[in-house]
């Protein structure tokens, strides 16, 4: 095991947060997802594979929560019960993933997540425990990690502002660093992008016809986009809210855009999903959305198809070009050998949840193409029903859309709830795990905590994030109130 240049910055960094509000942690935490491509930690005894900054930062959040004095162990407590489908989840995940291809192991064949020698695009082995099965492990881990520390934080004075705020400041980073990497790719700037990407994974081709396909620090596209399409959709949704609406709204146009332009399939049906849920969304609950909110949707819908009807004067050759791109990346997929070699991966799950008779071959026995049969596949019925149950209990704050629209505790939870559940459709067609990703677990873990402070909500803020509807157009706050915050104690 070592420490890599990004780890040992980590280090120094969540070292000088140990003895600060566990907000600052939490900003901390956010902003480590940014790595995608990076390692902290390699763990050479386990065939190089990495542990990435974003759960080697879970080490100094929980570092805080477990403090002795000054700690929040109570509300771990709190949050271990609130969240207990995901850590049943979690826990037969992680002994599946130990027990499971030992069981099973010979009884089929599979594509196993890492493949240095692959003979074709449907080569198989036969099934074994490898090193995958505990890095598989190790993620639903730490995804669960990820749950109980945004819950905790969401308790905590400051968690909420520095969950609205660092979203805001998240998806500009997030979208600047993926388009300057895009426009710099064959310059000396491409080098510093890529000594970011010093972790395990493979760095796939990001060029399609001439388009320069956006993967900023991650080390594909498409894990570029699903990063981003977490945040593009609770900015929306705090915008949608009035939660610091100016700046969540920008910085929700700004990243939308980077995901139009990144050429990523994993964006456009996280964007068309969203899209559609919003619509159906207004003729569902119309009076759940404020005038002023449709006013600007409709004119910023109107000034996007302005722009691009400008961009096809100037560039008569310029729609053919989108359009065969944008084809390619979706609808054509699945008569391209990628796209069939995406759902022979998928298909394993259903395989492998016949052979081991419903229990499930372990986490990172295979790789899939989607969230939920690779859950099937993996960690069988139990794997099914406590997820999905973990996420009926998320739904349940959607179902408040129109309530207490001038509260920020209310909004911000529907927020969450919401881009929680929307997150796991590009998931259904792009996920290789079992596990269902960091952003995915924060959210909902912060969901379940702001659902469990509405019933008390009396208190004066130090600044309002939910701007009211009675006030004047160029307020800056409102009466919205937020919730008293919680401080646990060991």
């Amino acid at each position: 095991m070592h420490f890599t240049f990004v780890g040992m910055i980590q280090l120094l960094i969540g070292s000088a947060l140990l003895f600060q509000p566990l907000r600052s942690l939490l900003v901390f935490l956010l902003f480590s997802g940014l790595f995608g491509g990076s390692s902290a930690v390699t763990l050479t005894a386990l065939g190089n594979s990495s542990i990435p900054p974003v759960q080697f930062a879970l080490l100094f959040v929980f570092l805080r929560i477990l403090m002795p004095r000054g700690g929040y162990f109570a509300l771990l407590v709190e949050g271990v019960k609130a969240n207990f489908l995901f850590v049943l989840f979690t826990l037969y995940g992680m002994a599946a993933a130990f027990a499971a291809p030992r069981i099973f192991a010979g009884q089929l064949n599979v594509a196993p997540m890492r493949f240095t020698n692959a003979r074709s695009l449907f080569d198989t082995v036969p099934l074994e425990p490898t090193a995958q099965n505990l890095t598989a492990a190790v993620y639903l881990l730490g995804a669960l990690l990820v749950a109980l520390a945004g819950y905790v934080a969401m308790r905590t004075e400051g968690g909420i502002e520095a969950l609205v705020k660092g979203s805001v400041v998240l998806a500009w980073v997030h979208a600047v660093t993926g388009l300057v990497a895009a426009f710099t790719k064959g310059t000396p700037v491409e080098a510093v992008f890529a000594l970011f990407r010093n972790g395990t994974y493979a760095q796939l081709d990001q060029s399609y016809q001439g388009f320069n396909r956006i993967d900023g620090l991650f080390p594909e596209a498409s894990g570029w986009a699903a990063f981003g399409i977490a945040w593009f959709i609770f900015n929306c949704e705090c915008w949608y809210r009035s939660v610091w609406a100016r700046h969540t709204g920008v910085a929700a146009v700004v990243l939308g855009g980077a995901l139009f332009i990144s050429t990523s399939g994993t964006a456009y049906v996280g964007i068309g999903c969203y899209l559609m849920f919003f619509l159906a969304r207004l003729l569902i609950f119309p009076k759940g959305a404020e005038p002023v909110r449709l006013r600007q949707a409709v004119m910023a819908g109107l000034s996007v198809l302005f722009l691009i009807a400008v961009a096809l004067a100037a560039i008569p050759s310029l729609a053919l070009q989108v359009s065969d791109m944008i084809l390619h990346m979706t609808v054509d997929k699945g008569s391209s050998s990628s796209g069939q070699q995406r759902l022979f991966w998928a298909m394993q799950g259903f395989s492998a949840f016949m052979v081991s008779g419903g229990l499930g071959i372990g986490p990172g026995s295979f790789r899939s193409s989607s969230l939920f049969t690779a859950i099937l596949g993996t960690m069988g019925v139990i794997g099914v029903m406590t997820f999905a149950g973990y996420v009926i209990s998320i739904i349940r704050p959607v179902g408040m859309m129109g309530a207490r629209r001038g509260e920020a505790v209310a909004a911000v939870m529907t927020a969450c709830a919401t881009t929680a559940c929307v997150v796991l459709v590009p998931a259904a067609i792009s996920s290789p795990n079992s596990h269902p990703g960091t952003n995915f677990a924060l959210f909902a873990g912060a969901a379940l905590a702001l659902r469990r402070m509405l019933p008390a909500i009396p208190v004066r803020p130090r600044f309002t994030l939910c701007v009211s509807r009675l006030a004047p157009p160029d307020a800056l706050g409102g009466t919205g109130a937020l919730a008293p915050a919680t401080r646990g104690s060991s």
